[in-house]
């Protein structure tokens, strides 16, 4: 199973991290061994400041060479299908075909609110917009928009589909799409057994969790199946809950914690978060 985690978001004194930072600590998460570097995505619904995923990604593309880079998951609802397919294309030739779009339909209605979008028109809006994103990403016209790819990009990112464990979209990503996210802040590990057995009866292929809180310097209980599934909690629990994932048959998870500084997490941290898990 491959290991993923997030970047920082800000410095400890409040202010933004600089592209310099952001470089550099995405040369060490390479450099220690894991293999992806994935952000998630809200708009309006917390109280300290959140960054676009595309740009935090950009400084990590520059500054990095082989590990993979990735939404998880980038609210499509949220923008217009023509311009996030511009953007979308844009970094994956930048990254040098390393990134991966996570996409879905988004579930906080704050966030909705705040665009001006209506909540209840997400699932309609995200089945009309995939197919455009894909399309225009592989040189096709849609309607008056057409994107001509660069050479060496034609294709596009992968396109996986965050979805709940249950539902039409699970079956969609597996049919339809590169991949399935799952969310571990949202879901139970019993959800997740029931998601990706679904997901696999559907011939889906590359399965992520997405959203697994980690601190392992937390006083987490005993592992609960029917809790959401975090990795805050001591290292030994923490490699063992990974490893009950991984028996799931799942290809990655990928750790995140919300509005954190690298001292946070320090390197230390880094080394020992990525130890937990055997190498892919």
């Amino acid at each position: 199973m491959r290991l993923g985690i997030s970047l920082p978001t800000r410095q400890a004194d409040g202010r933004a991290p600089t592209i310099g930072q952001l470089m550099r600590r995405a040369q060490v998460i390479e450099r220690l061994g894991f293999d992806g570097i994935w952000l998630g995505d809200s708009v309006g619904r917390v109280k300290w400041p959140v960054p676009d995923p595309l740009l935090w990604l950009t400084a990590a593309a520059a500054a990095t060479e082989t590990i993979e880079l990735g939404t998880c998951i980038l609210q499509v609802p949220l923008r217009r299908p023509v311009e996030l397919a511009q953007r979308l294309m844009a970094l994956h030739t930048l990254a040098n075909g390393r990134f991966s779009a996570g996409l879905g339909s988004g579930s906080t209605l704050a966030d909705f609110e705040a665009v001006g979008v209506p909540y209840t028109e997400r699932f309609k809006i995200l089945n009309e917009a995939l197919p455009t994103i894909r399309m225009l990403c592989r040189g096709e016209r849609v309607g008056a928009a057409y994107l001509q790819p660069w050479a060496d990009s034609e294709g596009g990112p992968p396109i996986l589909v965050g979805s709940w464990h249950s539902g039409i979209w699970v079956r969609r990503a597996a049919e339809q799409y590169d991949g399935w996210l799952a969310s571990g802040f949202f879901t139970t590990f019993n959800q997740l057994r029931e998601g990706i057995q679904r997901y696999r009866e559907f011939g889906g292929k590359r399965a992520l969790v997405s959203t697994i809180r980690v601190n392992l310097h937390a006083e987490g209980g005993s592992f609960d199946p029917d809790s959401s599934f975090s990795l805050e909690c001591s290292p030994s629990e923490a490699a063992d809950r990974l490893a009950r994932l991984a028996e799931l048959g799942y290809d990655d998870a990928l750790l995140t914690r919300a509005n954190h500084t690298e001292e946070d997490i320090t390197e230390e941290d880094l080394h020992q978060i990525r130890e937990l898990l055997p190498r892919a």
